[in-house]
Parts: C-alpha cells; structure tokens; sequence
C-alpha cells in the first residue's frame, strides 16, 4: 500500500479486520443451520477436498436356527469432491471520495460491497450445484424449464450439501498515482458439493412477484420425498427449504393459515442473512428467502 495517509492506514486495517464479519452477515449457506458438512483446509496443500459417503445397506433377513446368512451388504464406500473456486471483487476510492464522504462512510460502503459481492457470488455457487445434482425427486412445483420466467426453490436436509473454504475473505488495497486512487480487491476460495442428490428437492415456481402458482403443496410433497429416502432432519426436526421472494409470496398466506409457529433459538442458528431471510415455519420446514437462486 504506496501512502503514507493515516486515513487510508486505518481504513485499510478496519477492512482487514471486518471483512470476514460482515462476510459471514451477509452469506447464507456456508452456515451449519443449512449445510452441516463443512470444512477449512486453509494452510493445507491442494485444492481439492473428499467427502467419503457410505453405500446403502439392504435389509436383514429371517435365518433359521443354525442356517446361513446368505444376504450380504458390502460396504463400498464412495466419495464425493469439493474444488475450490477464487472469487473477486473490487472497488477503487478516489482520493476526494475520501476527503468529502469521510473515513466512516467509505469504510462502510466498502465492506458492504466486498462483503456483499462475495457472499452473493458463494451463495450463487452453491444453489447452482444443488440445482444441477438435485435431480433424484421429480420437479414439485410448475415444472417449468423456462429460465426467463421462473426460478428454482429447494427443500433440504442439512446433510445434503457439503462446503469447503480455502481462503476466507481477504483484501489487498494500493494506491495508484495515475488516477489518485486507493484500489481495493477482496477475494475468497470455496467450493460446494452435493452429497446425496436424494436429500433434496428442486421446486420450480414463477419468479414474478403475483404470478407463482406452486404453494405448500410443493413444499409438503418436496418433504414426504426427503422422508421417504430417510433424508436426517436439522436438531430443530425441520428440512430446510430456500425460496425467491415470489414464492414467499405465494405461499405466505397458506403459512399465516397453516399454524406457522414461532421459531426458537433463532440465535443458535444465525447470521444477520439467516435472521434477515428468516420467513416462517410450516409443513416440515423452516423457510429461508434468498435472491441468489438459479434460473429453471
């Protein structure tokens, strides 16, 4: 950093610093309320990350007395991968934003956009995986491919994902003459994996605000699907389920009449993005509103 300006000094040092809280405010998923598999391997060589996973098992059977038991269930472990991604992001001060916004101002508005931009990019990252591997269940909702009109919604198990981080948020800054500018990058390293395609459920809706027809009916057939495979709960005994804002929309009434109940412990669970995203409870799940869900 070429500046000897106190200012820049102690902005660059309250960046440092604040970056990685208001990083983990603003993101959504890499939270043990949603994913419960996760992993840092900062410090480490390589990456790439393995997740084992066991086989399934078959039924035991009826054995008479001193007969054979002929039915075996190998175990045939498998695994599944996570390499990380680098994220960026940045944004250049200008020497006399610093002089007339003061130090207080541009120190907020760069964490927000840091922050902001990379946490909307790693929950990208995230929904797209689930999108593309959660495929076992049929479509719930308006099972409408069109990405220009509708958006995906999902229905969980926390053991369903798993997330690995190389590299929590981090920031560079220096100063450039040319244009008497400060110019500030921030970045990450992550990655996501689907463990068991089976332990979610895809829920199409229309993504403009009115126009969404799938309801907790989606919702409530999304869940049976997660218990039929025995997809395992959260500690609260409820799926997760991740809707656009037009979703929320349509199923807010069928909630307010469905008994939705007051969720407890909300400080065990969360972030500001968990408690901000925070919808209700019913039919199984605790909802969380999102804006970074893929296109059908």
């Amino acid at each position: 950093m070429a500046t000897s300006s106190s200012g820049i000094q102690q902005l660059y040092e309250s960046v440092v610093a604040d970056l990685v809280p208001y990083y983990m405010d603003a993101v959504l998923l890499p939270n043990q309320a949603i994913i419960l598999n996760s992993v840092n391997i900062s410090g480490s060589a390589g990456d790439t990350v393995r997740f084992p996973l066991t086989n399934s098992y078959t039924k035991a059977v009826d054995v008479a007395e001193g007969g054979q038991i002929s039915t075996a269930s190998d175990f045939a472990p498998t695994s599944a991968n996570i390499t990380v991604q680098k994220r960026g992001i940045g944004t250049d001060i200008n020497a006399e934003a610093l002089e007339d916004g003061g130090l207080a101002l541009v120190e907020n508005a760069v964490l927000t956009r840091l922050s902001g931009g990379l946490a909307e990019a790693t929950d990208e990252a995230g929904f797209l995986n689930a999108n593309s591997s959660m495929t076992v269940h049929a479509d719930t909702g308006e099972g409408s491919a069109n990405a220009t009109t509708h958006r995906v919604s999902f229905v969980m198990s926390p053991e369903a994902m798993a997330y690995a981080t190389k590299r929590e948020p981090s920031v560079k800054m220096w100063y450039d003459p040319d244009f008497d500018k400060h110019v500030v990058r921030g970045t990450v390293r992550n990655g996501f994996a689907t463990l068991r395609s089976n332990f979610g459920q895809r829920i199409t809706a229309n993504k403009t605000i009115g126009s969404a027809t799938a309801n907790l009916v989606a919702i409530s057939k999304g869940v049976s699907n997660l218990r039929s495979v025995n997809a395992p709960v959260g500690a609260n005994g409820s799926y997760i389920a991740v809707i656009d804002p037009a979703f929320e929309f349509a199923i807010q009434e069928q909630i307010a009449l469905a008994g939705g109940t007051t969720i407890s412990s909300l400080s065990d669970i969360g972030n500001r993005a968990l408690l901000n995203g925070l919808v209700g409870q019913a039919a199984g799940c605790v909802f969380f509103r999102s804006n970074n869900l893929p296109n059908a």
